[in-house]
């Protein structure tokens, strides 16, 4: 080959200045600008760029770890338990509530905050350890609205140099938490660290056939009405509630003992496999009518 003729990536270079050559007058030409990008750019990059882009349309809600699912202490909880739960639990902040009312957050502790602690228990200072109260060691919780933009929320997370906020339904009652990583797997995808349980944690395999039950699906409480309808081709209605979980509970009508409890929904019978306290964790789901089932994975 001659030195003076183009490399595939010049040609690709030279098509995309051309390509570019207009530019959008809206967010809706923006999208489709980047969704045809792909002749140009690696998928990764353009899944990105659709992820920065669907930021002003996501709310919070939608990304949050909702008040169920989320682990908290309290401000009477003694250091020596909270120390326990951080071990258990391996999260690196925890909204503190009021011991009088489980609405209200007074702060965020960062785990990393309790290690000159473990410092003045090596060196038996346990005089200081116990004149320490956890409301000591809390910080300034940042509160956004679950109606909120998901671009409002990564400002106000820059601006006040914090990775969590908490949550607040319409009328100030505690709804849930955000992070700065929830916020980031909107961009990127899953970010899985090493103290992440992948079959429970990940919403990779949240949704997963039955190893054994034909037209059965295992799926977790936590997952999206939205993201199980994509899946499965159903058509629940995310309207009110936003996980499947939430589905079953609002269906039910009540919070007794739910294990084994079953609903069907259109064509879906769905069963309760996995209970802790008044939380679902797992769900069955069935379609009663294969004859009438959708194409799945064909989203």
């Amino acid at each position: 080959m001659s030195d003076d003729t183009p490399s595939p990536s010049s040609w690709s270079m030279r098509g995309l200045k051309r390509w570019l050559s207009t530019a959008p007058e809206t967010r809706d030409e923006l999208i489709s600008l980047v969704q045809q990008s792909r002749q140009f750019l690696e998928p990764d990059t353009v899944d990105m760029l659709e992820g920065v882009l669907d930021l002003p349309a996501t709310q919070v809600r939608e990304i949050m770890t909702p008040r169920p699912q989320v682990i908290g202490l309290h401000e009477s909880t003694s250091l020596a338990e909270v120390m326990d739960i951080i071990l258990e639990t391996t999260h690196s902040r925890y909204p503190v509530f009021d011991s009088q009312d489980d609405d209200a957050v007074i702060g965020i502790l960062l785990a990393k905050d309790l290690i000159p602690l473990l410092v003045h228990m090596v060196r038996d200072e346990d005089d200081k350890i116990n004149s320490k109260r956890l409301k000591d060691l809390v910080r300034q919780p940042l509160y956004i609205s679950e109606t909120a933009r998901s671009d409002t929320l990564l400002r106000s997370l820059q601006r006040t140099q914090v990775h969590m906020a908490v949550v607040v339904d319409e009328f100030g009652n505690f709804a849930g938490i955000v992070t700065m990583e929830d916020l980031l797997e909107e961009i990127v995808g899953d970010i899985v660290d090493e103290h992440d349980d992948f079959d429970e944690d990940s919403d990779i395999n949240n949704i997963v056939v039955h190893p054994e039950k034909p037209n059965t699906w295992l799926v977790q409480a936590s997952t999206v009405i939205e993201d199980c309808n994509d899946e499965l081709g159903s058509h629940f209605d995310d309207t009110d509630v936003d996980t499947m979980g939430g589905l079953v509970m609002q269906t039910l009508g009540h919070v007794g003992d739910l294990e084994g409890e079953s609903i069907k929904i259109d064509d879906w019978q769905i069963t309760v496999t996995d209970v802790e306290g008044r939380s679902i964790h797992n769900l069955e789901l069935t379609k009663t009518d294969p004859d009438k089932q959708l194409l799945i994975g064909s989203h």
